[in-house]
């Protein structure tokens, strides 16, 4: 297996897609240098579209909608195109409109969606997801036609949110199932025709057992789930792990996971065989500030790429313009950059940055008419 997708010594990453005449000393945000190098079936260029929940499936089958959404990002140029959290069993959803793969059933509906996307030239990933304390949410729209699910169960423990039910805490066993349930849902991605999957796992608790405690015993089913997914995944199609690098609550007094745990757990998940880290911030607590920029959270993963070298770093977080994305590229802060409220706002945000770094790129076969009027709004 591949280890790492970091650029040969004599090329530069560029980020939109089939870029041509593109001087390779001059990193642009898009070209296909980067990934080529190591995987054959990568990703054209360096644009990423982040997973973007849209609450639409149901029970758990991807829709119509879902190959609009997604497919609409492929036409319009982003060389990864990240599906939303897909839970790995019902219980893990956030709401009972996740999308899932925790049955055979569902491989038709997300081989449908990626076969579309492959068509137009671009790749796909699907995040493997189980969102844990956060699961049992109602969903935020339409909720009449999604009543609240049978499957999770109410306890004694901590609470995510007042919206949410009150988790327990899984015993030994039940982590051991639920690390084996990845191993099939990557199987099922496979079948699917997925180019990647990603993997947002957590490594916060309040166990005192194997599981819980040191940093050594927090990261175990994280890096558990990691090997049982290589094992099940093909060796020639990477994995990412999306984590967050701070929980964003050093306003407070008391312990808080800061940068230095998070580039320990990174040099972990690499050797359990990680080749990708996709990297944000927050999400673990309410009680978070997060102060919110462009590229908020872009010197996380500029510290992790320095100190972690021989695994790509993916920067996420209010990058919206495809010259911020051209900077974090040009000054090496991270290999590849992600998007997601931006391809939401406006899904040709691959084409539109083309244009504003002067990048030519190829269109849809059935958009070509339009190619010669890209730059006419310029004039």
């Amino acid at each position: 297996m591949v280890s790492a997708l970091s650029t040969a010594d004599d090329v530069k990453p560029v980020f939109l897609k089939d870029a041509t005449a593109v001087n390779a000393e001059k990193p642009t945000y898009g070209s296909d240098i980067t990934y080529k190098k190591h995987y054959a079936n990568a990703p054209s260029n360096e644009a990423i579209v982040a997973p973007i929940y849209v609450f639409s499936p149901k029970d758990g089958f991807m829709t119509d909608f879902h190959l609009v959404h997604l497919g609409s990002f492929a036409i319009s140029g982003a060389g990864l195109i990240m599906a939303e959290a897909t839970a790995v069993e019902p219980r893990g959803r956030i709401n009972p409109a996740d999308a899932g793969i925790w049955c055979d059933d569902h491989i038709p509906g997300i081989k449908r969606v990626v076969d579309f996307v492959h068509s137009q030239g671009s790749k796909i990933g699907i995040q493997l997801a189980h969102a844990g304390r956060k699961a049992s949410g109602r969903v935020h729209c339409d909720s009449d036609a999604y009543p609240e699910s049978g499957y999770w169960r109410r306890g004694p423990e901590f609470q995510w949110h007042e919206k949410h039910v009150v988790p327990r805490e899984l015993s030994v066993s039940e982590i051991k199932e639920l690390v084996k349930t990845y191993g099939v849902a990557a199987v099922r991605a496979a079948k699917a025709g997925v180019d990647i999957v990603e993997l947002p796992l957590p490594t916060s608790n309040h166990r005192t057992d194997d599981y819980g405690g040191s940093l050594e015993n927090r990261a175990r089913f994280m890096l558990e789930v990691i090997k049982e997914v290589r094992n099940n995944f093909p060796a020639e199609k990477p994995i990412f792990h999306r984590l967050s690098a701070s929980d964003c609550i050093e306003h407070l007094d008391g312990p808080s996971w800061e940068i230095e745990q998070t580039v320990q757990i990174v040099k972990w998940a690499k050797e359990a065989g990680v080749d990708v880290i996709h990297v944000s911030s927050g999400g673990n607590t309410l009680q978070q500030k997060v102060s919110y920029s462009f590229g908020y959270q872009v010197h996380y993963a500029e510290r992790i790429r320095k100190e972690v070298p021989g695994l790509a770093v993916v920067a996420v977080g209010s990058i919206t313009e495809g010259k911020q994305a051209q900077e974090v590229l040009e000054l090496e802060k991270a290999d590849l950059v992600a998007a997601g409220r931006g391809f939401l706002e406006r899904p040709s945000s691959a084409l539109d940055a083309a244009r504003e770094l002067g990048v030519e790129v190829s269109y849809a076969p059935q958009y070509t008419a339009v190619k010669g009027m890209a730059f006419l709004s310029e004039k």
